[in-house]
């Protein structure tokens, strides 16, 4: 979706009425907002509008970048100065940014800036296309963060677009043109479609917005801090999010969160969060503005080169033990648009083709942005992408077409991109190298393990992760192996267990409207269950709260004497950790407990605790609370002689009373067993029954399991039969399909080699499709497919062309017409319908042929037949000579005067016609010089002996034709006149007048 601005924002100042407001708000301790200007071709006009508009006292300091040539000396500064009243300037080796200047890059260099000091840098020639705005708009970012703000100009190509991202990214500010007023639209609707814009504005309307943000960041340094948005306050804008926008982002950091907020509230001018929240409410554009905000997709290719070299230092490694035409698995969660993920096949099928091993690779990279997987799915980059890869590679794996960058397809079809809940969503599995870089940092702790630990369960043994360089794998240090330390690369370690922790979203199951961060209401002061906690703890014995299973869940007292973990595993079953005497009337007792669901169970049981006896009364109990989520039963251990007995010569008892004790407590515990060994067996009989039921239902599945594997077996028949037909049918479509590639590719060869200009209109006189010589003839790039052909400019003066294509769409008749170009060119415009393989009708292909040497000939050849007419029509007899003194053409009095034929005169010397009667040096000295000098002669006198004639006197005149002024002569006019006979005076020579 195009960023635009939103008339209907809430807002509570007017940025329309700023540059009439006082700027006070500009305090000297306050850092300046730096915004840098690129601009390109037809920018000058909106460049000066921009800076017109700016009061004199407005607190910013702009640097222009523009596209120069190197070492050409630029008047920039003298036409801003005139437009402005901020102080114009060029920008020299070091420059220190001031607020309220203007400075311009004069000499076609790369500007940089450090710490808020400007400098120039040489250009180094890489055969890449020369971009100095992406470059200092990147250096911008780096060094202002949210004091740096970004504005494109009118300009072609894609210069500026990455440059806006990172000031975006960097929390800083960004503008560009409004493509409908720019002369040329190519770097403002390029940084639209790449999402990196906060307003498309005229120029004019520019300052406005600029103040208005400056003087949020003044109001901002004031308290030195950004607005702080409570956890409990974000959840109202989580809520909306959840409702409309459909993703649960309560697991990322709320910090960064709250910032992305604030960033939207200032651009709205909304000072309230629950304003705010309405106000998304409202807006679907909203909403997609704050999710692209949130999930901050910034990348590059070859980011980070360090991690890059270290990455490329340990594939050996990982394939080293790969066979050829095994499977190499990769996943890139968080991959935004797709370059670091072209970026790792790269690097890969690099190392491959050192390594001389032939491996098939299978990369997925998944996002939760469905827009940015998109731009990965089309593979297609702006030119800024050669300041971060190498020529060599920019030729070998992409292809370069208007401005832009194409993945070539062998490295796409590696590729496989999809929209992914890393989070929620189920992992990639058996992976042997995951690249999660940046995407840790912006979750909380808990999802940050959670995720680690599904990292480890999808990588296979030895498996490689790559993370970011601000990351690590704290609080999951047992999964992985760190590699290299400095660039975050690690191995999985293969002795942990696998702990796959998929989790839903909160979310689920409930309203995704409601708040699921509400502050919860503080209860009355209830002073019963303070005393009932401290009376059981002074008065009540050692106790044990299990479930149904006997698994311990609270322990209340000292029953060390009784409880004891056993060997080996942990495990806190109450029966397993009961101490030697009591396992068994423990488990009885809790049996007891559960079948009757409500009488206490009681046993009397004496057991060794330090070599005494102890005699206990074990009972076990259910809970009936409802707030527990399960039946629960209280096991508590009551001692019934709490000092141990031990014998003495001055015993109270006599020996008679102490075995009759002892014969009373043999026979409770006599009872006891009777009474445990009667449920143990009521309990097997009660198992043996439903053993017999469950083996009856089992034998009545297994017959139901036969007579089910037999339809299977029928099924999977069937399923061969119907797998043979579609193998056939899958043979058969691959054969079209390559057909169809093939059909496809020679298409597109004829259409690039046929050197005829073309263009495919629909219906509606929408652009489809066009061949490169097409640009010849109209301004024409990739982008203006789907524009009306209204829209675009022609080289060729024909303005009935959309005129005549609607006609032939109307009549199905088609159209041809001559048409000149500028320069002199003349082009046979020819309109025919466009039909479709079914014969229908869906717009009109008009073609462009050159026809300017035929134009040339056709005048030519009238010039010539003109000049013919003229010359036979002559009475006087005419030879026109070449430079070699051949006759190319006489005319019709010649051959009637001197009684001759064409095929005796033409292509001839003039000194071998007739009886050589031409042959006379003085002529032909004369003839030579005016052909040397393209001029001729006049009344030249001959006399001689012709043919047929007799002797006769007569008068030449010669003129030289030459093609252009100052040059030789090719051809030479040679007019004969007939004076009189000659006069009887031998002694005259020829060529003398008396």
């Amino acid at each position: 979706m195009t960023p635009q601005v939103n008339e209907n924002a809430p807002t509570r100042r007017d940025p329309g009425h700023l540059l009439a407001e006082s700027v006070a708000t500009h305090t000297a301790d306050a850092a300046p907002l730096i915004v840098g200007i690129g601009g390109s071709a037809g920018s000058l006009s909106p460049l000066r509008e921009l800076l017109a508009a700016i009061p004199a006292d407005c607190g910013m300091a702009f640097v222009v970048v523009s596209h120069q040539a190197p070492g050409a000396h630029s008047m920039l500064p003298e036409i801003l100065a005139k437009c402005t009243g901020l102080p114009v300037s060029g920008i020299g080796e070091e420059t220190r940014v001031e607020p309220n200047h203007v400075y311009v890059e004069l000499r076609g260099q790369n500007v940089a800036i450090r710490a808020g000091m400007l400098s120039l840098e040489p250009i180094v020639p890489r055969g890449i296309p020369h971009l100095p705005i992406d470059l200092f708009f990147r250096a911008l970012a780096r060094d202002q963060a949210s004091h740096a703000a970004g504005i494109v100009l009118s300009g072609t190509g894609t210069d500026g677009t990455l440059g806006l991202a990172a000031i975006r990214a960097a929390s800083g500010f960004s503008l560009v043109q409004d493509p409908a007023t720019a002369e040329f639209d190519g770097m403002p609707v390029s940084a639209i479609h790449a999402r990196a814009v906060d307003f498309v504005l005229p120029p004019a309307e520019m300052p406005a917005r600029l103040l208005a943000h400056r003087k949020e960041l003044v109001s901002l340094a004031r308290v030195d801090a950004a607005p702080e948005i409570a956890d409990n306050e974000i959840q109202s804008v989580l809520a909306v999010m959840r409702q409309r926008g459909g993703r649960d982002f309560s697991e990322y950091k709320h910090a960064t969160l709250a910032r992305r907020i604030a960033r939207r509230m200032h651009l709205h001018g909304i000072g309230g969060l629950e304003e705010y929240a309405r106000y998304l409410e409202q807006s679907d554009v909203e909403i997609d503005s704050l999710w692209h905000d949130w999930l901050i997709g910034v990348s590059s290719f070859f980011r980070d080169p360090e991690a890059f070299r270290a990455l490329g230092s340990a594939l050996p490694e990982l394939l080293a033990e790969r066979e050829d035409g095994s499977l190499l698995r990769i996943w890139v969660p968080g991959c935004a648009t797709g370059e670091e993920a072209y970026s790792l096949v790269i690097l890969l099928l690099e190392t491959l083709r050192q390594l001389e091993k032939h491996l098939e690779v299978q990369l997925f990279a998944t996002d939760l942005n469905p827009a940015a997987i998109q731009v990965a799915r089309a593979g297609r980059y702006p030119e800024g992408i050669a300041a971060d890869v190498s020529p060599p590679r920019l030729s070998q794996f992409f292809v370069r077409e208007d401005g832009f960058y194409r993945v070539r397809k062998e490295l796409r079809d590696l590729v496989v991109f999809a929209v992914q809940d890393v989070l929620h969503d189920p992992p990639f599995t058996r992976i042997d190298l995951i690249s999660c870089r940046n995407l840790l940092i912006y979750l909380e702790p808990n999802a940050q393990q959670r995720l680690l630990r599904s990292f480890h369960y999808s990588l296979n043994p030895r498996g490689f992760l790559l993370l970011g360089s601000s990351e690590n794998t704290a609080g999951s240090e047992e999964f992985f192996l760190p590699l290299d330390g400095r660039s975050r690369l690690y191995r999985r370690n293969d002795f942990t267990a696998p702990q796959p922790t998929l989790r839903w979203p909160a979310g689920q199951g409930a309203p995704l409207g409601a708040p699921t961060g509400a502050p919860p209401v503080a209860p009355r002061s209830d002073l019963a269950s303070p005393l009932r906690r401290a009376l059981a703890e002074r008065f009540g014995p050692p106790a044990v709260l299990v479930d149904e299973r006997g698994q311990v869940q609270q322990v209340h007292g000292q029953v060390g004497a009784y409880l004891e973990l056993p060997a080996g595993r942990v495990n806190v079953n109450i029966v397993d950790m009961a101490r030697q005497g009591l396992r068994a009337p423990i488990a009885s007792a809790l049996r007891e407990a559960i079948q009757t669901d409500g009488r206490v169970a009681e046993r009397s049981v004496r057991i060794q605790v330090d070599g005494n006896q102890l005699t206990l009364n074990l009972k076990v109990s259910r809970l009936h609370e409802p707030r527990l989520p399960a039946r629960m039963f209280l096991v508590s251990f009551e001692p019934t002689n709490r000092s141990p007995r031990k014998r003495s010569r001055n015993a109270e008892t006599t020996e008679k009373e102490a075995r009759t004790q002892h014969k009373e407590h043999l026979e409770q515990e006599l009872q006891n067993t009777r009474h445990d060994l009667q449920g143990s067996i009521e309990e097997v009989l009660a198992a043996n029954e439903e053993l017999a039921a469950a083996n009856e239902e089992a034998q009545s599945a297994n017959e139901e399991l036969q007579s089910t594997n037999e339809e299977l077996q029928t099924a999977k028949e069937e399923t061969q039969s119907l797998n043979e037909e579609l193998h056939t049918v899958n043979a058969e479509l691959t054969l079209k399909l390559e057909t169809f590639e093939r059909a496809t590719d020679d298409l597109l060869n004829l259409m690039n080699n046929i050197e005829v200009a073309a263009i495919f209109l629909d219906a509606q006189l929408r652009v489809k499709r066009f061949t490169p010589q097409a640009r010849r003839v109209a301004y024409l790039i990739d982008a203006d497919i789907g524009r009306p052909l209204a829209h675009l400019t022609t080289l060729l003066d024909y303005p009935e062309l959309l005129s005549d294509a609607a006609s032939v769409i109307e009549t199905l008749h088609g159209s041809e017409t001559q048409a000149a170009a500028p320069d002199g060119s003349w082009y046979l415009v020819r309109i025919r319908p466009y039909r479709t393989a079914r014969n229908i009708v869906e717009g009109v292909v008009v073609t462009f042929i050159d026809i300017t040497e035929a134009k040339r000939n056709e005048r030519l050849q009238a010039s010539r037949v003109l000049a013919e007419s003229i010359v036979d029509a002559v009475r006087e007899p005419f030879l026109v000579l070449d430079d070699g003194l051949r006759v190319v053409r006489a005319n019709r009095a010649y051959y009637r005067a001197f009684r001759e034929e064409p095929g005796e005169t033409e292509g001839r010397l003039i000194g071998d016609l007739g009886s050589r009667q031409w042959s006379i040096p003085l002529l032909r000295e004369r003839l030579e010089k005016a052909l040397q000098e393209g001029t001729g002669f006049v009344d030249f006198e001959v006399e001689t002996e012709l043919p047929h004639l007799g002797r006769r006197k007569l008068l030449l005149n010669a003129r030289a034709l030459t093609p252009k002024q100052g040059t030789v002569a090719e051809l030479i006019l040679l007019g004969i006149q007939e004076i009189s006979a000659p006069q009887a005076d031998a002694s005259r020579p020829a060529g003398e007048r008396p």
